[in-house]
C-alpha cells in the first residue's frame, strides 16, 4: 500500500512539473545564461587575478649580447609573457600585430641599444626602447610595464657601468637583491591557487540552480494545500514521510540533471564561444557524493520554505531573497577569494559556501571524498535538520 501510494505520488508530481513547461525550463535555462555570460565576461579579469602574465612582443632589432640580457630580464619577470617578433615590423604592422594578438605592449629595441647603453650622457635624441600599448590596454598596466622596463634598462646599465671601472658583480647578487622584498597576499584562496572564470562560475550557478528550485516546490506544495489534495490524501493513511518523498523524489533528479547539463556547459559550450574548457579533475565518485548533498541541502530548505509559508507569494519572496542573500554571501555572486577575511568568515555559514567550496576542491586540486569530507558533512548535516524541522512543523497543520 504504502509503495503504491509513494509510486503514485511521485507520478503525480512529475505529471503537475510537465506541465510547468516555463518554470521546468527556467531552472536550467536560467543558471545556464549565467554560466555563459559570467564565464566569457570575466574571463581575462579572473585570468589578471590569477597571474597571468602581460602580453609583450619584442622587437630586437640590435640583436646582441646586451638586448638579449634586458630581453631576459624581461622574461624573467611572472608578471610578464614576453615573446619575439619574427620580423622586424614597421609602425603600422606593429600596430596590426597589437590588434590581432593578446599582448598588450610592443616594444621595439634601437638597432645601437649595443653602443648606448652604458652611456652617462648622449647627444642622440632617439630613444633606446620605443613602447607601443594596445588599444585595450589600461593606463595604470602601462605605468606598472613602463616602470619595470625601465628598470630593467637601469640595473643592466648600472651592471654595465660598474663592470667598466672594474668591479664584477658577482653571479647571482641582482636576484638576491631582488629577494629582499617578500609579497604576500591578505586574501587568498584556500590552497593558494585562484580559480579561473569557467572554474569559479560553473561551481557557483550550479549550485545556485540547485536551491532554486524552492520557488517552483514551495508553491507547488503551497496550492496542494489550499486547494484541499494534502487533507484528502491524509484519509487515505499516506504520511506524511510518504507525501514528502513523493514531492522531493522529482525534483532530486531534476537537481542531477541540472549538475549534468550544467557541468557539460562548462566542459562543451564554453570554449565554443571563446572560453576556456572546464576540466573535471578530481574523484568522481567524491562529485556524485556532492551533488547529492547538495540536492539534499536544497530540498530541505524548500521543504521548509513550503511548510512554513502561507501562500504562495509568500513562498516566492522566502525563496527567491533566501537564495539571492545566501548566494551574495556564499561566494556565487562575489568569489570568496576577492573577500576581506572577515567576510570570508561570514561566507562559511552559507550552504551554497560549502557547495562552491567542495566543487573548487574538485576541480583545482584533483581532490577526493577525504578532501571535501568537511563540505559533504556540513551539506548533509543541513539537509537533515531542514528536513526534521519542516516535519515537526508540519505536525499542527496535519491537525487543520
Amino acid at each position: 500500500m504504502r509503495r503504491s501510494a509513494l509510486l503514485a505520488s511521485f507520478v503525480k508530481e512529475l505529471r503537475l512539473l510537465a506541465r510547468d513547461v516555463h518554470g521546468l525550463a527556467l531552472l536550467f535555462v536560467l543558471p545556464l545564461v549565467f554560466i555563459l555570460v559570467m564565464s566569457l565576461a570575466l574571463q581575462d579579469l579572473f585570468e589578471a587575478r590569477a597571474g597571468r602574465g602581460i602580453g609583450v612582443l619584442v622587437i630586437d632589432r640590435a640583436d646582441g649580447p646586451q638586448s638579449q640580457d634586458l630581453y631576459a630580464r624581461l622574461a624573467a619577470n611572472e608578471a610578464f609573457s614576453v615573446r619575439r617578433s619574427e620580423t622586424v615590423p614597421n609602425d603600422a604592422d606593429m600596430r596590426r600585430l597589437l590588434r590581432g594578438s593578446a599582448n598588450a605592449f610592443a616594444i621595439d629595441i634601437a638597432a645601437d641599444y649595443e653602443t648606448r647603453i652604458a652611456e652617462l650622457a648622449s647627444e642622440n635624441p632617439e630613444p633606446l626602447v620605443r613602447v607601443t600599448a594596445a588599444s585595450d590596454t589600461t593606463k595604470q598596466t602601462e605605468l606598472i610595464f613602463v616602470a619595470a622596463l625601465q628598470g630593467a634598462v637601469e640595473r643592466q646599465r648600472a651592471a654595465l657601468l660598474m663592470t667598466r671601472i672594474g668591479y664584477l658583480v658577482p653571479e647571482g647578487e641582482e636576484a638576491a637583491s631582488e629577494r629582499r622584498i617578500a609579497v604576500s597576499y591578505a586574501y587568498a584562496p584556500a590552497g593558494g591557487a585562484a580559480p579561473t572564470a569557467v572554474q569559479q562560475n560553473v561551481p557557483a550557478w550550479l549550485v545556485f540552480a540547485l536551491f532554486f528550485v524552492a520557488i517552483p516546490f514551495s508553491n507547488s506544495f503551497i496550492r496542494e494545500r489550499q486547494v484541499g489534495a494534502q487533507r484528502r490524501l491524509r484519509t487515505t493513511n499516506i504520511g506524511a514521510f510518504t507525501q514528502f518523498f513523493g514531492k522531493l523524489a522529482p525534483y532530486f533528479v531534476i537537481n542531477q540533471l541540472q549538475v549534468a547539463l550544467m557541468l557539460a556547459a562548462g566542459v562543451y559550450l564554453v570554449p565554443l564561444l571563446g572560453g576556456h574548457a572546464l576540466q573535471l579533475n578530481g574523484s568522481v565518485f567524491a562529485l556524485i557524493a556532492l551533488s547529492v548533498t547538495l540536492s539534499l541541502a536544497a530540498l530541505g530548505y524548500a521543504l521548509l520554505i513550503a511548510v512554513t509559508a502561507k501562500t504562495t507569494e509568500q513562498a516566492s519572496l522566502t525563496a527567491g531573497l533566501g537564495n539571492i542573500v545566501l548566494a551574495v554571501i556564499g561566494g556565487v555572486m562575489v568569489p570568496k577569494f576577492v573577500m576581506p577575511e572577515a567576510m570570508q568568515q561570514i561566507a562559511d555559514l552559507s550552504p551554497m559556501s560549502w557547495g562552491v567550496d567542495g566543487f573548487l576542491e574538485l576541480f583545482l586540486r584533483n581532490g577526493g571524498v577525504v578532501d571535501i569530507w568537511p563540505e559533504l558533512a556540513k551539506l548533509a548535516a543541513f539537509g537533515l535538520f531542514a528536513l526534521a524541522l519542516a516535519r515537526v512543523l508540519y505536525r499542527p497543520q496535519e491537525q487543520t
